[in-house]
C-alpha cells in the first residue's frame, strides 16, 4: 500500500542520494455557552498511527492526546482545515487518498467523503477544488467539488510534456491559488525516484492557469532552485501573508542537500515570480531546511537548525531547531527566546500557525538512545508555544509519548 508516509521514509532517507471563517458576522466569536472547536493530530510515534482527536476550547496546561470522541488513523502525517472541514491524506484505515471529516453536533468526527488515489491537492473553495491522481496520468490534473467530495473532471496539461525527460508530473509537490490564479508546480525526474528528490534542473517551473475556465496561461520560471515543496505530507509548504502575496518554499531537501533553502514570492496583484525579492537561511546558517513559515505584520517567521544538517540527514531527527523572525523592511533576524531546542516540523502544517490573531510554535523535543536494533525516543515536551514580542511562553502540552502532528482551529 503506498502512503504519503511510505514517501517521506522511503525517499527522504533511503533515497537521500543526493482556518477559513463561517459567514457569520463575529466567525471568530463562538455562539454563547459553545466554545470554540479544534483538532489534534498525533502519532505513536515518530512515523506511526496516531490520533485525530476533537478539542473543545483552546487548551492549556497539560492534555490528553485521545478523548472518548477520538478516532483512531493509520497513517498520521499531517492535516490540513478549510473552514469547518478537515482534510487528510489517507482514510482512517490508511488507505491513500483524499479524507474528508467534519465535526458532529456531539464534537465527534464525521466522515464528510474519501476519493481514492489522491495524492496532492488543493481546495479553493466550498465548491472547487484540484488533485494529482497519478493512475489517471501525472500531467492531468483532477477536478473535485470539496462539498460532495465528487470527482467533477480533468484537465490535460500533457501538451507541457518536455521531450528527453523520464518522469514529468504537474503538481505533485505543490497546487496553490491567488486572485483566481492557479499555479501548480512542475517536476522533472527520474521513474526510479517518481519525482522526489531527483530534480533534473536547476530550475522551479510553475503551470499558471485560470481558475475560472481551467485555461493554461503561462509557465513562469525562476532560477537557482531545485523545487518548492516536498509533496508527501500534510504540510502544503507554501502559505498567502497578510501581503496578500504567494509565498513558496523551497526546501532545501534531496539534490540541494540543505543547500540555499529558500523562500520566493509572486506579489499580490501579479501572476509572475517576484525576482527582486527571496529569503534564504544560507547566508544566516548554513545547511538548513524550510518547511514551515508565516507572514504576519512585516515580519516573516521561520525555523532554523541550531546546528548544520548533514547531507546524510543523520541530523534531521534531532531536536536541534529554533524559531526567528525577520523582519521584511529592516531585514534582521531576531531569535525568538523562551523556547527549549525542538525536532523539524516537516509534516505538521500548522506547526507555525496563527490562532485569533496570535502566532502559535509547536515544540517537540527529545533525547534518542539506541540499543540493539531499536531506537527509543523519550520525549520532554511535546506542545505548542504563544508568541508575545520576541519571547513565547507554553500554551499547553500533550501528555503522551509520541509527536504532534498538526493543531488547527475548526470554523463553526
Amino acid at each position: 500500500m503506498k502512503t504519503s508516509l511510505f514517501k517521506f521514509i522511503f525517499f527522504f532517507f533511503a533515497a537521500s542520494i543526493f482556518v477559513g471563517c463561517s459567514s457569520s458576522d463575529d466567525p471568530d466569536t463562538p455562539a454563547p455557552g459553545e466554545k470554540e472547536k479544534f483538532v489534534l493530530m498525533t502519532t505513536t510515534s515518530r512515523f506511526d498511527a496516531g490520533f485525530l482527536t476533537p478539542v473543545d476550547g483552546l487548551p492549556s496546561g497539560s492534555i490528553q492526546n485521545n478523548n472518548p470522541k477520538t478516532l483512531q488513523v493509520a497513517n498520521a502525517f499531517g492535516f490540513r482545515t478549510f473552514g469547518k472541514w478537515l482534510f487528510n491524506r489517507s482514510n482512517a484505515a490508511g488507505d491513500e487518498g483524499l479524507q474528508k471529516y467534519s465535526m458532529n453536533a456531539d464534537g465527534s468526527l464525521k466522515d464528510e467523503g474519501f476519493i481514492a488515489g489522491s495524492t496532492q491537492y488543493l481546495v479553493v473553495n466550498e465548491t472547487s477544488g484540484y488533485y494529482l491522481d497519478p493512475t489517471r496520468g501525472t500531467l492531468k490534473l483532477q477536478k473535485f467539488n470539496p462539498s460532495t467530495m465528487l470527482r467533477t473532471g480533468e484537465i490535460d496539461l500533457s501538451s507541457l510534456k518536455k521531450a528527453g525527460v523520464e518522469y514529468q508530473s504537474i503538481g505533485q509537490h505543490t497546487m496553490a491559488a491567488k486572485e483566481g490564479k492557479l499555479y501548480v508546480g512542475i517536476t522533472y525526474g527520474t521513474t526510479a525516484l517518481g519525482g522526489y528528490g531527483d530534480d533534473l534542473y536547476n530550475t522551479v517551473e510553475f503551470a499558471v492557469l485560470d481558475i475560472a475556465t481551467d485555461k493554461y496561461e503561462k509557465t513562469i520560471k525562476y532560477d537557482g532552485l531545485r523545487s518548492i515543496g516536498w509533496g508527501s505530507s500534510g504540510n502544503k509548504m507554501w502559505s498567502i501573508g497578510d501581503d496578500g502575496a504567494l509565498y513558496l518554499y523551497a526546501t532545501g531537501l534531496g539534490k540541494m542537500q540543505f543547500v540555499n533553502p529558500t523562500i520566493i514570492r509572486i506579489k499580490k496583484g501579479e501572476t509572475d515570480f517576484d525576482t527582486t525579492w527571496k529569503f534564504t537561511t544560507q547566508n544566516i546558517r548554513a545547511g538548513n531546511s524550510i518547511a514551515t513559515a508565516l507572514i504576519k505584520g512585516g515580519k516573516l517567521y521561520f525555523e532554523l537548525a541550531s546546528t548544520p544538517l548533514k547531507p546524510d540527514y543523520s541530523n534531521l531527527t534531532a531536536s536541534i531547531f529554533e524559531y526567528y523572525t525577520y523582519d521584511m523592511t529592516t531585514q534582521q533576524v531576531t531569535k525568538i527566546e523562551g523556547m527549549p531546542l525542538h525536532d523539524y516540523a516537516y509534516a505538521n502544517e500548522q506547526a507555525i500557525t496563527e490562532i485569533d490573531g496570535k502566532v502559535y510554535l509547536w515544540v517537540r523535543n527529545g533525547t534518542v538512545t539506541n540499543s540493539g536494533n531499536t531506537t527509543v525516543t523519550t520525549v520532554n515536551e511535546d506542545g505548542y508555544y504563544v508568541v508575545d514580542g520576541n519571547k513565547a511562553t507554553s500554551a499547553f502540552k500533550v501528555a503522551h509519548d509520541g509527536s504532534i502532528q498538526g493543531f488547527a482551529k475548526l470554523a463553526d
